[in-house]
């Protein structure tokens, strides 16, 4: 009788030790595969974080080029209208410079 049941522990021992080998090495691929997963997720999302810079930086640029565009016109705007209200004034002095000349 205490055989058998040295015999029983003997052999729940040995199955033991094989489930806890089988199970180190299911926890090793498991590993290995979450590990090559994880390698391919951080390239994936490099390359998208790349693509984004890449489009917010072209985006960025188109929105400042249409800005200064619009300052540059409307400067030059300002620009040709107070020369224009200068020059409407300047015939008046103009005269008055030409006929002090002449008299």
């Amino acid at each position: 009788m205490e055989e058998t049941i040295i015999g029983e522990i003997a052999k729940a021992e040995e199955e033991g030790a094989k489930r806890k080998s089988e199970s180190e090495e299911r926890a090793r691929i498991l590993l290995a595969e979450a590990e090559r997963q994880s390698s391919e997720i951080v390239k994936a999302a490099e390359t998208e974080c790349a693509i984004l810079r890449a489009n917010g930086l072209r985006a960025a640029e188109t929105e400042a080029q249409g800005a200064y565009e619009r300052a540059l016109s409307l400067a030059e705007r300002e620009a040709r209208e107070y020369a224009d209200a200068l020059l409407g004034h300047t015939d008046v002095y103009v005269a008055e410079i030409v006929g002090r000349i002449v008299k």
